[in-house]
């Protein structure tokens, strides 16, 4: 019996701001094509001088003669299992990216009585990066690398927005 074929997508926003504003972390697990499950993060920030982070993991047989089926560990390759190892794997990356860049914010930020947590915010996050052309060129490279039929759903339905302009008073 192959792998339920199932794709999942998790948004986050930090708890706690990272440079100019709270991060934005997408997370997917994809298993629609059983023979290779997959899953992805991408994460959103203004941390100075530190990439937009995106990352993809594939499982594959080691040996194309012995094909054996994923469905017999859930445990591992269900959708629902990638999606939650991919999530461990950015926050581990997104906490090593900022140590590296500046270890006293990185010990603030994740190692205090308050360190930085995500909530679900539901798409939320993309839709305003969409209304309001935040992180276009991010926004881009995540659609383009991306291989989770989820993201490729919300990407259609975020071109159903228009644009808008925020305008904050009093103006500094």
């Amino acid at each position: 019996m192959p792998l339920q074929a199932e794709s999942l997508i998790k948004i986050f926003r930090g708890t706690r701001r990272l440079g100019a504003g709270r991060p934005v972390l997408i997370v997917t697990g994809d298993t629609m094509d059983s023979q290779t499950p997959l899953s992805e993060f991408f994460f959103f920030h203004e941390f100075p001088d530190m990439p937009f982070l995106y990352s993809r993991t594939i499982v594959t047989h080691p040996d194309g003669l012995y094909l054996y089926d994923f469905a017999k560990y859930p445990a591992l390759f269900s959708a629902r299992a990638l999606l939650d190892k991919q999530l461990r794997a950015a926050q581990d990356r997104i906490e090593h990216e900022v140590y590296i860049r500046d270890p006293k914010v990185a010990g603030e930020i994740f190692y205090s009585s308050f360190a930085l947590a995500y909530e679900d915010p539901g798409d939320t996050p993309l839709i305003e990066f969409a209304m309001f052309q935040k992180f276009v060129k991010e926004r881009e490279t995540m659609f383009k690398f991306s291989r989770s039929h989820a993201l490729s759903l919300l990407k259609d339905k975020l071109l159903e927005f228009p644009e808008a302009v925020l305008l904050h008073e009093p103006r500094s």
